[in-house]
């Protein structure tokens, strides 16, 4: 042990005095200068950094009201873009943000927009970041696509839709984005439709507040929130597709993303949900649509995970308590028949995600009817509660057949077996 220590002690020093001797043999002098960057690196950093401040001026610009600010960075060559600019800035005010910022996400490079816009075109992924009182607990987080274009030692904003393409599904499709918005509100309700359509955006208002009694009558969950109810002429708003004159859809509920998938996750964190209407059905929007869709609204941020058969089914749920309130019990149980007779017998199984809103058969009225059942078995807080747990925690079948069976004594399978048996109660 003493030969060892002593060994020990003998390399230290002896590593210490070799350190020293190479140290004084090859350590250059000490800098005097930091190195400077390339030329490239230098002009990447510049141009980074006037874009991230013309991406500031943007957002004080819709705080503070200043319309002549929101535009100073736009190329004043594209009238039509300046056009929609200030259309843009009108609607960002009138929504009034509790919180606004824009920021760089990633370059893209596209050949055919830098042979027309020149070698100085830039283009970029941004994110813009947002939050609107009442609406959205948290901030959310929607992209753009940007072009600028270096002219006479600025950079200019050229166009803001080049990259459409290149984004995710219903990016630059915000409400704000289509067209000169109105806004009506309630302590609880946001409508947004077109400028002038004062009547039917307090209809709407006036049917998402009874919708919204409804769900707090008949859902458990508590929602102290406000409902985003968006009612355009337009076919494609966010997430929404109203193509075809002919859908049956007459709303759409799409998530908010307070982490856009790919972002941190690969499903991103979902915050809430905005309601959309299909514009050939904004006549017909009364409380039973939107109770309906209040409901998906309430468990938006729940996690996302759960079968739709759930999710629609307990919409469903809410929607025909309404109704039942409205028109008896009578309407609820010749809805129940129709589906025990002619629905049941065109599935061999409860409604699966895939396919799920192309399929022909009624699988509103069988998810319906599934939730129905669940809640005479379990009750409706049970019911609730397992909602709660599947949409965090449904990540596939296994999952969501071990929690169903863990809170209800039943899988899928054994649910379906169920239903295919089940007699309406009268």
């Amino acid at each position: 042990m003493a030969l060892v220590s002593g060994g020990v002690v003998y390399t230290v020093e002896q590593r210490h005095q070799d350190a020293r001797a190479r140290v004084a043999v090859t350590a250059p002098p000490p800098a005097t200068t930091t190195p400077k960057p390339s030329r490239i690196a230098a002009a990447v950093a510049a141009r980074r950094l006037a874009i991230d401040l013309i991406l500031v001026r943007r957002a004080q610009a819709v705080q503070t009201g200043n319309e002549q600010l929101f535009l100073a960075d736009i190329d004043p060559a594209n009238k039509k873009l300046v056009a929609a600019q200030k259309i843009l800035f009108a609607n960002l005010v009138e929504i009034g943000f509790a919180e606004l910022g824009y920021s760089q996400a990633e370059e893209r490079f596209n050949p055919e927009l830098l042979k027309a816009h020149g070698s100085t075109t830039y283009l970029v992924r941004v994110l813009m970041r947002y939050q609107i009182p009442k609406v959205d607990f948290t901030p959310v987080t929607t992209e753009l696509g940007y072009t600028f274009i270096a002219r006479g030692g600025h950079w200019l904003l050229t166009s803001d839709s080049e990259l459409d393409n290149d984004l995710a599904p219903g990016a630059h499709r915000e409400a704000w984005d289509l067209g000169r918005i109105e806004v009506q509100r309630s302590p609880r309700v946001m409508a947004i439709v077109e400028k002038g359509d004062t009547v039917r955006g307090r209809a709407i208002v006036h049917a998402a507040n009874e919708g919204l009694a409804e769900v707090t009558a008949y859902w458990p969950l508590k929602f102290n929130g406000s409902v985003l109810v968006i009612a355009l002429d337009e076919t494609d708003v966010r997430d929404a597709r109203f193509a075809d004159e002919d859908i049956e859809s007459a709303a759409s509920t799409g998530s908010t993303f307070s982490s856009l998938p790919g972002q941190d996750t690969v499903d991103g964190t979902v915050a809430g949900g905005y309601i959309v209407i299909n514009p050939n059905q904004r006549d017909q929007v009364d409380e039973i649509l939107l109770s309906h869709e209040i409901t998906h609204v309430v468990t938006a941020a729940l996690g996302g995970y759960e079968p739709l058969w759930l999710a629609e089914g307990s919409a469903e749920y809410v929607s025909w308590r309404g109704i039942e309130a409205l028109s008896g019990p009578g309407e609820v149980a010749k809805w129940e028949q129709e589906v025990v007779d002619t629905a049941i017998p065109q599935l061999t199984s409860l409604p699966s995600d895939a396919g799920f809103y192309q399929n022909s058969a009624d699988v509103y009225g069988v998810s319906w009817l599934a939730v129905r059942f669940l809640v005479q078995r379990i009750g409706l807080d049970k019911v609730e509660e397992l909602y709660e747990d599947m949409a965090r925690n449904g990540v596939d079948q296994t999952a969501r057949d071990r929690i169903l069976q863990d809170r209800t004594g039943l899988t899928e399978a054994t649910l379906w077996t169920s239903l295919t048996t089940y007699r309406p109660q009268r």
